[in-house]
């Protein structure tokens, strides 16, 4: 029983913010598609990233807990270049926004499609688009308000224990929908070997999808920029006196590498076994769509809650990853413009900030025209351009004893870091031509 409530104790904290923001609506479409696609044979890259994700993550906390009177920006600022740090501003911040932008749209469709409105397809009727704009914009701004109590109720401490809650209760959301994949075991175990399937055909003249994008795509889900420059600042504002920095990677491990990869793991199984089979499981591709067939992965008698069970567990992923992007968003500008950054209670500009970044991006939200999920897949493409910079700059600091004092990286640590470098890079390679063609057509 000790060791239940220690286990529990430790999903709250900064890593459980960061967890639960990294378990959001374009990890749910990565992980999802992935098994969509090419059924159970990618789960070996969950095991691969893992180690990456902890460590990477684990090491920005360890620059936020020894600096906890400057920020992460700052830093850049001073240990670098300002150059760097106003760069790493002007494209993080309005791709937040952007991202916060997509939860919203993921976070109203998902919760319309629960009442069986779905977003409107080409031979809707003009009644049904203007009914379903309406009900959206509504639907955002209550949300938008919901999610500023939350966050700003009770300060800091509460919004980590609402975030824990948030992921664990996502967390059994798909486990419940993965479970009944847990009839194919042989193959779901077989899918942990490294293998690279055949490339999946699609109908008339549309691209195969390539089991290599999707992969690109599993491991962007979880090694984000705004993870490894946001961390620091999470780190910092904790209050937890008691802990210390082999605490820290003992929380790392349990929230970012067991909770957050059995969460993967369980997408990944849910996609497999319940829209893999269809025939048409290569087009699947928006939230509705996984969320009406995944009626086959309960038992008959309890067909009717899966589509439920699934849109609420894509809602709560939104949720979580709009908090973290619009409160790691406040942090860099705060810190930038040098004004204080600290979530407090009394900190008045924080909030009137996170609150005009958070309401502005719900009124717009509605007024986007992509699928909800696209929306957040197109938005993380963005993302890798930066990230082998955020790599290079985490290895630069940890290795720094005028950041870190005698606490610099061990040779474990700076080789998976590199590991995380050599990834990243080869994520933008891969994706930069792609999104070059969508911006250049």
């Amino acid at each position: 029983m000790n060791s239940l409530i220690n286990l529990l104790r430790s999903i709250v904290g900064p890593t459980a913010v960061i967890a639960a923001g990294t378990m959001g609506a374009g990890a749910v479409a990565s992980f999802l598609l992935a098994g969509a696609w090419f059924r159970y044979d990618l789960l070996w890259v969950i095991l691969l990233m893992l180690p990456v994700f902890v460590v990477s993550t684990d090491t920005a906390s360890r620059i936020g807990f020894l600096n906890t009177r400057e920020g992460m920006f700052s830093l850049i600022r001073r240990q670098l270049h300002p150059g760097v740090a106003w760069f790493l501003l002007f494209i993080n911040v309005p791709v937040h926004f952007l991202i916060v932008m997509g939860q919203m749209s993921v976070m109203t469709s998902a919760l319309l499609s629960v009442f069986g409105f779905h977003p409107p397809g080409a031979g809707a009727s003009s009644d049904y688009l203007q009914g379903y704009r309406i009900a959206e914009v509504i639907l955002s701004l209550v949300c938008g308000g919901a999610i500023l109590w939350l966050v700003l109720a009770q300060g800091y401490e509460r919004m980590q224990k609402a975030m824990s809650l948030l992921m664990v209760l996502m967390f059994f959301c798909f486990l419940m929908v993965a479970l009944r994949g847990m009839t194919e075991l042989p193959q779901i175990l077989a899918g942990f070997i490294p293998n690279l399937p055949e490339d999946v055909s699609r109908a008339g003249d549309a691209p195969p999808r390539v089991a290599t994008s999707s992969i690109i795509a599993m491991v962007g889900a979880a090694i984000a920029p705004a993870a490894l420059l946001g961390m620091p600042y999470l780190r910092a504002d904790d209050n937890g006196a008691h802990r210390d920095l082999r605490r820290d990677l003992r929380d790392s491990v349990v929230n970012l590498g067991l909770i957050f990869g059995a969460y993967a793991i369980f997408i990944v199984i849910a996609g497999g076994f319940a829209l893999y089979p269809l025939p048409n499981h290569a087009e699947i591709e928006a939230v509705h769509q996984a969320s009406g067939v995944l009626q086959d992965a309960f038992p008959a008698a309890l067909a009717f809650a899966g589509p439920t069970i699934f849109s609420l567990g894509v809602f709560m992923a939104a949720v979580t990853t709009l908090v973290v992007a619009a409160q790691l968003s406040v942090y860099f500008s705060l810190d930038m413009f040098r004004r204080n950054w600290r979530f407090t209670a009394d900190n008045h500009l924080y909030h009137r900030v996170l609150a005009v970044f958070i309401m502005a991006a719900a009124l717009l939200a509605p007024f986007w025209s992509f699928p909800a999920l696209l929306k957040v897949v197109l938005l993380m493409g963005v993302n890798v351009v930066v990230i082998p910079l955020v790599f290079v700059i985490v290895i630069y600091m940890i290795n720094r004893p005028s950041v870190v004092g005698s606490h610099t990286a061990e040779w474990w640590r700076n080789a998976l870091l590199v590991a995380g470098l050599v990834t990243s890079i080869a994520l933008a390679v891969d994706k930069v031509p792609h999104y070059l063609t969508i911006l250049l057509p």
